[in-house]
């Protein structure tokens, strides 16, 4: 190997891991977004207020960490397609924190207990299905980083599995909306569908991110 590209692969090295810093805080933050609307569902405002404050936080934090990643991409030795996946890896995986607050966000508009139960448990399975695929993201990442190249391929599958769950779900919910949209105002009808494609959202950019892990995995 080339002292050119020893230094390429160290430097690459160095932003896998700052990525999977970045990841981690991710998980945390669908985390707490799982929880803030577990916390509506049960009528808990003060939890769901709390745990909102979290994911808003945590959110910020992320994008701190994109910014270093970005950072040490702009000022190391890097191939163009090495430089290129992985800005792609960490852009994406921001956009997993920036829809789950954004899911939050948007259920704190609605007032406590004004969500239909069978709604919101949609929204539950949904949401559970996202975190269970930012999960296998992390794991992915980690085993990209060791070189483990095949079980990369075979976790980014089972993140599509994660997603096309919610794509299912995602069908069912938007019935219980326009049920909820007979019986509520304009307004929280155009809020409630924006929560739920948000929420699916999220799983969409799971699937990116898993299509981008699987080429840098199928590229080495």
């Amino acid at each position: 190997m080339s002292t050119w590209s020893w230094i390429s692969r160290t430097r690459e090295k160095k932003a896998l891991e700052l990525y999977i810093e970045h990841v981690s805080k991710i998980v945390s933050i669908v985390e707490h977004a799982l929880y803030a609307t577990k916390a509506y569902r049960e009528g808990n405002w003060e939890k769901f207020s709390e745990e909102w404050r979290k994911v808003f936080d945590e959110e910020r934090q992320a994008d701190e960490l994109k910014r270093k990643i970005l950072a040490e991409l702009a000022e190391g030795v890097f191939h163009p397609i090495d430089r290129e996946e992985v800005v792609r890896l960490a852009i994406t995986s921001d956009d997993v924190a920036s829809y789950a607050k954004a899911w939050c966000r948007r259920i704190s508009f609605i007032k406590e207990n004004e969500l239909p139960i069978v709604l919101l448990d949609k929204l539950i399975e949904m949401a559970n299905h996202v975190y269970e695929a930012i999960k296998i993201i992390m794991e992915a990442s980690k085993d990209l980083l060791a070189g483990r190249r095949n079980h990369v391929l075979e976790l980014a599958n089972k993140v599509e599995f994660h997603e096309e769950k919610v794509d299912d779900l995602h069908v069912e919910a938007l019935r219980e909306v326009l049920t909820y949209c007979d019986s509520t105002k304009t307004s929280n009808c155009i809020i409630a569908k924006e929560i739920v494609d948000t929420v699916e959202n999220a799983a969409d950019k799971c699937e990116e991110v898993a299509d981008v892990l699987r080429s840098i995995a199928l590229l080495r």
